[in-house]
């Protein structure tokens, strides 16, 4: 058996060890774009919260809502006519 190939494994593994640490970069870039997302919705509903946004909306002098029961479907040609 010979050896023709001798740096083979190390080529193998400087592509696992590079590929390791290519998705090791991923993840933290990801981790960190999620905190500074996170961070940045929390500022906005602090924000949002301290200008009285989610207080209770006072709905007296709203105008009542109407609720119609839903109506029976209409046979026939379209106009109500029917010959």
């Amino acid at each position: 058996m010979s050896n023709d190939f001798p740096s083979l494994g190390l080529g193998v593994g400087a592509l696992v060890v590079a590929l390791l640490v290519y998705v090791a970069v991923l993840l933290v870039v990801l981790w960190i774009f999620y905190l500074i997302i996170r961070a940045a919705v929390t500022h906005g509903i602090m924000r949002a919260s301290a200008r009285g946004a989610f207080t209770a909306v006072d709905r007296s002098a709203a105008p009542p809502q109407r609720h119609y029961p839903p109506q029976p479907p209409q046979h026939g040609p379209p106009g109500g006519y029917s010959q």
